[in-house]
C-alpha cells in the first residue's frame, strides 16, 4: 500500500495583500484622525459645526475597512481550508483505492489458496488410492512368495532328515569297518609277536652255545634284547587301544633290531 499523506497545515504568516489592506487601514486611521484634531483646533463655529458627520464618515469608513480586511483574510482562509479539504479528499480517495486493490489481492489470494488446497485434496485422494492398489499387489505377491518359502524349507527340512539318516549309516558302517580292520590288525600284531618270541628264543638259544671269547659282545648285546622284550611288553599292555600306526612302527623296528642282534651273532659263530 502507498504511504498515507500527511494532511496540510493552513499558513498562518499574512500574505502581501493582507500586509498591503493593513498598511491602508493605519494610514486612513491617521488621516481621520489628524482632520478630527484640525477641526477640534478651528477658529470659527461655521468650521466646527459639521465635526460630528465627518467623525462619523470617518468611523464608518475605518469600519468599513476593518470589515474588508477581515472579509479578505476569512476568504483566504477559506480558500486555505478547501485547498487542504481537497487535498484531504485526494488522500482519502487514494487510500481508498490501495484499500480495493488490497481487498482484489486479498480475494485473489484467497481463491488460490482454495484451489490450492481442493488440488492438494486431489492429489492426496489419488496417492491414497495409488498407494492402497501397491499394498494389494505386494500383499498378494508376498503370500505367494511366503507360501513358495514354506513349501521349499519344508521339501529342505525333509532332504535334512534324510541326509542325517545316511550320514548316521555311513557312520555306522564306517564304525564296524575300522573295528572289524583293528580286528585283523590285532591278529597280525598277534602273529608277529609270536614270531618274535620264537627269534628271541632262538637268539638268547644262540648265545647259550657261543664260546667264551664272544661273551663280551653278548653283553654288548644283552642291553638291545632287554629293551626289545621292554617294547615287547608295552605293546601287550595296550592291546587294541592303542595306535595301530604306532605299534606297527614298533614291531618293524624290533624286527631290525633282532636282525641286527642275528647278524652280530652270525658274525661272531663264524
Amino acid at each position: 500500500m502507498d504511504k498515507e499523506k500527511e494532511p496540510l497545515m493552513p499558513d498562518m504568516k499574512p500574505s502581501q495583500e493582507d500586509i498591503a489592506l493593513r498598511q491602508k487601514q493605519l494610514q486612513a486611521r491617521r488621516i481621520a484622525a489628524q482632520r478630527a484634531a484640525a477641526a477640534k483646533t478651528g477658529p470659527t463655529a461655521s468650521v466646527t459645526a459639521p465635526a460630528p458627520k465627518q467623525t462619523l464618515a470617518v468611523a464608518a469608513l475605518v469600519i468599513a475597512l476593518g470589515m474588508g480586511g477581515l472579509a479578505a483574510f476569512l476568504f483566504m482562509q477559506l480558500q486555505t481550508l478547501q485547498g487542504q479539504f481537497a487535498n484531504a479528499e485526494a488522500v482519502l480517495k487514494s487510500q481508498a483505492a490501495n484499500i480495493n486493490v488490497l481487498n482484489e489481492k486479498l480475494s485473489v489470494t484467497g481463491e488460490n489458496a482454495n484451489l490450492s488446497l481442493d488440488a492438494l485434496k486431489v492429489i492426496i485422494k489419488e496417492h491414497d488410492t495409488e498407494i492402497r492398489k501397491l499394498w494389494d499387489v505386494a500383499n498378494k505377491r508376498n503370500k505367494a512368495d511366503i507360501a513358495s518359502n514354506e513349501k521349499a524349507i519344508g521339501a529342505l527340512k525333509g532332504s535334512l532328515a534324510g541326509l542325517d539318516k545316511e550320514l548316521k549309516a555311513n557312520t555306522d558302517k564306517q564304525q564296524k569297518a575300522i573295528a572289524a580292520g583293528d580286528a585283523a590288525t590285532q591278529k597280525k600284531l598277534d602273529a608277529s609277536l609270536a614270531d618274535m618270541k620264537k627269534k628271541i628264543a632262538k637268539v638268547e638259544a644262540q648265545v647259550l652255545a657261543m664260546p667264551a671269547e664272544t661273551e663280551l659282545r653278548v653283553a654288548q648285546n644283552t642291553e638291545s634284547i632287554q629293551s626289545l622284550e621292554a617294547a615287547m611288553t608295552k605293546m601287550r599292555q595296550s592291546g587294541a587301544g592303542g595306535n595301530l600306526a604306532d605299534m606297527k612302527l614298533e614291531i618293524e623296528d624290533i624286527q631290525i633290531r633282532l636282525d641286527r642282534i642275528q647278524n652280530a651273532l652270525g658274525g661272531s659263530a663264524q
